[in-house]
């Protein structure tokens, strides 16, 4: 019942936040959209400040299991190109988006220049980690032969860029039309960025 009510806290919380923003909502809003007394909620949170760094952290973890470790997206090297190789990862990452996803992304980005916990992950999960991650693959991607020679960090920080503005639009749109519209626009992002990227095969090599 304790985690009951507490896992209520959180998805009331993050609903209101992510419609009216933090510095909109009150505890007593949150108590009450929960259905519960005012004081009742400090049983299980000390404050609004608690229940944003719980939902920046939940943020934190749905993002890890988003990234394929390195040896998966190796072997599938072995048979995609790398816009291919790229685009999986992306129909990856949209596999774990669901509703609360994005209410949770919703408000890391509108809060991220306010909120220190919000900017923490904004600056180090999705701009840093992800370009150092876009970098180990693009390294492994030359070492393959699959690209030409490029700066890797580069090309890692304005595709990882583009992807992170095209996700901030997408946990705003409201309707699956336009949910879909930017979905197709990353798929499509991925192949103005690398397939000029493919390394050329020597005519010679084919003889």
């Amino acid at each position: 019942m304790i985690m009951s009510t507490k896992q209520d806290i959180f998805d009331c919380a993050l609903a209101l936040f992510s419609e009216k923003g933090y510095n909109g909502v009150s505890m007593r809003d949150i108590a009450q959209k929960v259905g519960i007394k005012g004081s009742s909620i400090y049983n299980h949170y000390q404050g609004k400040k608690a229940i944003m760094d719980d939902i920046c952290q939940t943020f934190v973890n749905t993002l890890a299991f988003s990234r394929p470790p390195l040896a998966e997206i190796e072997k599938k090297m072995e048979t995609m190109t790398a816009g291919e190789v790229i685009k999986s990862l992306i129909i990856a990452y949209g596999t774990r988006i669901n509703e609360k996803w994005t209410q949770m992304a919703r408000v890391i980005f509108s809060e991220h220049f306010y909120n220190d916990a919000a900017g923490k992950i904004f600056l180090e999960e999705l701009i840093n980690n992800n370009v150092s991650y876009y970098v180990s693959i693009l390294a492994e991607m030359k070492r393959k032969g699959k690209i030409k020679e490029i700066d890797k960090l580069l090309v890692a920080t304005l595709f990882n860029n583009e992807q992170v503005m095209l996700s901030m639009q997408y946990a705003h749109c409201r309707t699956s039309e336009e949910r879909k519209k930017l979905a197709d626009l990353m798929m499509q992002s991925a192949d103005y960025f690398f397939n000029p990227l493919e390394a050329k095969k020597d005519a010679s090599s084919k003889q």
